[in-house]
């Protein structure tokens, strides 16, 4: 980051921690990177993103520092430029020195901040003096340690045995992994590729690659050509259990940006059509299924609005992969779960019922839906599921590999590479197979 001439690291600093200050305000890291993109040159904008996501996955832990070292409460710009500057003086890939006469100069240019220069310079010091006293006696609050709310972290302790080393995976960067379109090319012939290129990689799941190393979506070969596209091992197994079968007719809702849905249509020829309420999103859904060179009928409409023409009065087969918290995604988004609180989480458990309810209509006689949510919180998963059968009397679950009660929670994990149906590496999902019979 800072070997890039272009992106000193002052101006870095300065530009992450007014995107910074926007996410602590409530603005998820994705929204605030995107209307501070415009105000960030073009050159710099890899290493601030960069940063913001370092910064967020301590969140925690440099709050607590500026807290205890600062003799009063700073002002919100002061603030989360000591949390950038401490979250880089964490990491220990700059020298302290360079660091802490970066982070000075780079205050002295704004007009926010450079009031407070000299108070920025004492902070920063003093940290690197008592680092490894500050770091322990932190790391001993919970919150800190496994950054995230106390009702958030007791709620996971409820769900996983090991909730504490779930928590902790969900602190670092998550691998890069890939599915690889069968219609294009096989697995075998795709890490033949790489490894032609120096790329390390890893078979994972049924079609998945995971990459060693990150990289660039512009230098992943074979991305642009449709061969492979960027999906999550867990998120891939969706459209496996689905079970779809040439001739099907095929409904995927709330399908932005459409992984899912090339997926489907790389697995046999269906008649699909896809919902999504967001224009802007259901734009990428049609961009994504040009790359691959596939076809589906995109529909800008909510999934539950019932007299919306989706072409079929029946399905043979749903996916309903339903908003929610998102917290078995916490590894890649770890803005998560200081955007949500229980609240929201009754709130979508709310939507996510209707939609179960509005499209289970929409089902076949003999046909499947497939209930998925990238989230690990039993409102949204199990009990969602138990309530809705006790209300169906036409429906039962639906064993699948790995599941043979119908349904799945996978917790978010990262193990030794091994291949076979179940991924070793991937985020936290809960899947529900249900028939109507």
């Amino acid at each position: 980051m800072v070997e890039n001439k272009r992106a000193p690291l002052g101006e870095i600093l300065l530009a992450a921690s007014k995107v910074w200050q926007a996410v602590k305000a409530g603005s998820s890291i994705d929204s605030a990177l995107r209307k501070a993109s415009s105000e960030i040159p073009t050159a710099f904008r890899p290493a601030v993103q960069s940063l913001v996501y370092q910064v967020a996955r301590k969140r925690a832990l440099v709050k607590f520092l500026v807290d205890k070292l600062a003799a009063k409460k700073p002002t919100p710009e002061v603030s989360s430029y000591l949390e950038i500057a401490l979250a880089i003086a964490l990491e220990g890939n700059e020298k302290p020195f360079v660091l802490v006469n970066e982070a000075v100069n780079g205050a002295k240019r704004s007009r926010n901040l450079k009031n407070s220069a000299n108070f920025i310079n004492a902070v920063l010091r003093r940290f690197l003096r008592e680092k490894e006293t500050l770091t322990k006696e932190a790391l001993l609050n919970p919150s800190v340690r496994f950054n995230a709310p106390e009702w958030w972290i007791r709620k996971y302790k409820k769900v996983f045995k090991n909730a504490d080393a779930i928590m902790e995976l969900q602190q670092r960067h998550p691998p890069l992994v890939l599915r690889v379109n069968q219609r294009r090319i096989s697995r075998d012939d795709y890490l033949a590729q790489l490894h032609q290129a120096n790329i390390e990689a890893h078979p994972v799941g049924e079609v998945g690659v995971a990459l060693v190393h990150a990289m660039a979506a512009s230098q992943i070969p074979g991305l642009q050509e449709g061969l492979v596209s960027v999906q999550d091992a867990g998120s891939q197994l969706a459209s496996q259990i689905l079970g779809v079968k040439d001739g099907m007719k095929v409904l995927d809702c709330c399908a932005a940006p459409g992984g899912k849905t090339g997926h489907l249509l790389e697995l046999a020829d269906i008649d699909l059509v896809a919902l999504e309420m967001d224009p802007e999103r259901a734009e990428k859904i049609k961009e994504n299924l040009d790359r691959l060179g596939l076809h589906a009928t995109v529909l800008v409409a909510d999934a539950s609005d019932m007299d919306i023409d989706v072409q079929h009065r029946e399905f043979d087969r749903i996916l309903l992969d339903a908003p929610c918290s998102a917290s078995g995604v916490v590894r890649r988004h770890p803005d998560i779960p200081w955007l949500k609180n229980q609240e929201d989480i009754n709130n979508l458990a709310q939507k996510q019922k209707e939609l179960l309810e509005k499209n289970w209509l929409r089902l076949a006689k003999g046909g499947r839906i497939l209930y998925a949510v990238c989230s690990v919180m039993p409102e949204e998963g199990m009990e969602q599921i138990r309530n809705f059968l006790q209300e169906k009397s036409d429906a039962r679950l639906v064993s699948f590999e790995g599941a043979l009660d119908g349904y799945l929670l996978l917790a978010p994990q990262e193990k030794t590479p091994t291949e076979g149906f179940m991924p070793w590496v991937n985020d936290g999902f809960f899947y529900a197979l249900i028939e109507k019979i």
